[in-house]
């Protein structure tokens, strides 16, 4: 996309679009912006495409998330003065401006529950259960919901990722119909399913390769930097 100033990065996926840029002030964080909205906003004109303002939202990323700041970031999408929000959703995933995660996990927990409820149903429903069946179940309905976003999440600490295991613990319980004391070594011991943040890493290890080989630069370079530093 043309016409976006150098000092703003973009993102750009069917109809989500993410502007984003760093300063070490506010005023030039608003100009930034401004400029770059600007410019997308003339980009978006010459396609027929129109913004919506009220959809769009303004996340301040900072060291100092509890400071009041004498100018505040503001920007105007045509003159309507963008939202600031404590985090937003681009591409499924939720991001805080602390970078947190916790507004992320809160939704994964709210969206797993109904997807753990069906896996005891479904267990408790047959005849008798296959257990192969049942975690090809869990792995469809509930572990891709958990592991969604992995390559972000793996920068998140360790708490994020406990709380993550929970969430295929309990999966995994009611997809087999074990009792909620069943250990967790015993959980993955028997069904040769790994913990997440195992299968998180083995996946972004993967995601490197397929990278390497389509000769995707970039994304190789980005996704090997996470792996550094896990």
């Amino acid at each position: 996309m043309n016409g976006i100033p150098e000092h703003t990065e973009h993102g750009l996926f069917a109809d989500d679009t993410a502007l984003w840029t760093s300063s070490n002030t506010t005023t030039s964080l608003s100009f930034r912006l401004q400029q770059s909205i600007d410019a997308f906003q003339s980009w978006c004109n010459s396609w027929k495409l129109k913004l919506q303002p009220s959809k769009t939202e303004l996340v301040h990323f900072t060291i100092h998330p509890r400071r009041k700041f004498k100018n505040p970031i503001s920007v105007k999408i045509d003159d309507t003065i963008v939202k600031t929000s404590n985090s937003t959703r681009y591409l499924g995933v939720i991001i805080d401006k602390t970078l947190n995660w916790r507004s992320h996990l809160h939704h994964i927990e709210s969206k797993i529950a109904g997807r753990i409820s069906l896996l005891r149903f479904l267990n408790r429903a047959a005849y008798e259960p296959n257990d192969k069946i049942m975690l090809n179940i869990f792995k469809s309905i509930a572990r891709s919901i958990i592991i969604y976003g992995y390559p972000i999440l793996l920068t998140a600490n360790d708490k994020i990722w406990e709380r993550l295991q929970i969430m295929q613990n309990k999966a995994i319980r009611a997809a087999l119909g074990l009792p909620i004391y069943t250990s967790v070594d015993y959980i993955h011991r028997t069904t040769n399913i790994p913990k997440i943040k195992e299968y998180a890493v083995t996946l972004l290890q993967r995601y490197i390769q397929t990278a390497t080989s389509n000769k995707d630069v970039l994304l190789q370079n980005n996704l090997q930097d996470i792996f550094n530093k896990l």
